[in-house]
């Protein structure tokens, strides 16, 4: 079959019986098969006594060639049988030359129904669910402003900066930072060593006087083994037994220790209890011990 491909014809077969079915009249009937400029008919007798220039007549059983397919134009008067040497293409989208005339097999309409659409693998048709969504949704929808206040309880934790629970906020409101050392208030003229654990708490702090100088240094779980990278007067506290170190020349030299305090947490990250150690020729302790309610407020402080 020349031009029109067998689905083609199968497909305008179909139209045609659904045209005979609604139309009396073969006018009415060629009318309603004519699909772009392609008109069917079962026998070549059916052709319109002239056709129009231009147009494509598909006779399904034509006698005069077997009974099968045959695509006729209309040119000079007669129906002129269409062969693949007298056509080729046409510079124009859906034409074709045939036998030198510029021939319409299909033109696009203006408008037609975008049900007829499908989507592609990059592009994709609306719906008319998806419309009614769209106009539902307020300009600049996604245009974000953050608001002046809102919840805490929105924050997450970052690599570097954290948020505060309300149970942390109330550890932290009975936490004295001078809570220590004004214990330690009567003291002048000396030097006091911090030690904190990995959560930034204070875990130990030792004092001793200032009458030797001093280039404090950060403290040690324990002692160095050896005095390299080490300057003179660089002192430390020794975080496990509470002593401070200078270096003296070649060797460490302790300094005389004053008082002694060490902290201790509980599970909760509270302070647990404390202990104050003031040396002299007998050392007195004196321990404190921190009692907490329910809701990890402070309720009482023992002291022995």
């Amino acid at each position: 079959m020349d031009i029109v491909s067998f689905s083609k014809a199968a497909k305008v077969e179909r139209e045609v019986k659904q045209a005979r079915d609604s139309f009396a009249t073969l006018d009415g009937r060629l009318d309603a098969v004519s699909t772009g400029n392609v008109v069917s008919v079962r026998l070549k007798t059916e052709l319109p006594t002239i056709g129009e220039a231009g147009r494509l007549y598909l006779v399904r059983q034509d006698s005069s060639n077997q009974n099968t397919s045959t695509t006729y134009t209309y040119s000079g008067g007669e129906y002129v049988k269409v062969g693949g040497d007298r056509v080729s293409n046409h510079t124009d989208n859906g034409a074709v030359n045939i036998n030198g005339t510029k021939t319409m097999i299909y033109s696009h309409p203006d408008t037609h129904s975008a049900d007829i659409i499908i989507d592609g693998s990059t592009k994709v048709i609306m719906t008319s669910q998806e419309r009614e969504k769209l106009l539902n949704i307020e300009i600049e929808a996604n245009h974000y402003i953050h608001p002046d206040t809102h919840s805490a309880d929105m924050i997450i934790d970052g690599a570097t900066h954290v948020s505060m629970t309300l149970s942390e906020r109330k550890r932290l409101s009975v936490i004295d930072p001078w809570d220590a050392i004004s214990d330690l208030v009567d003291y002048t003229d000396v030097v006091t060593y911090f030690a904190f654990d990995m959560q930034g708490r204070v875990i130990r702090q030792v004092v001793t006087d200032n009458y030797t100088e001093q280039v404090v240094t950060e403290p040690l779980l324990t002692m160095p083994i050896s005095t390299d990278g080490y300057t003179q007067n660089d002192s430390f506290l020794v975080i496990s037994v509470g002593e401070v170190h200078r270096l003296d020349g070649q060797v460490f030299v302790q300094l005389p220790t004053l008082v002694d305090v060490i902290y201790q947490y509980d599970d909760e990250g509270r302070l647990d209890s404390k202990s104050i150690t003031r040396m002299a020729a007998t050392p007195i302790q004196t321990n404190f011990k921190y009692i907490y309610d329910s809701l990890g407020n402070r309720i009482a402080v023992k002291k022995y």
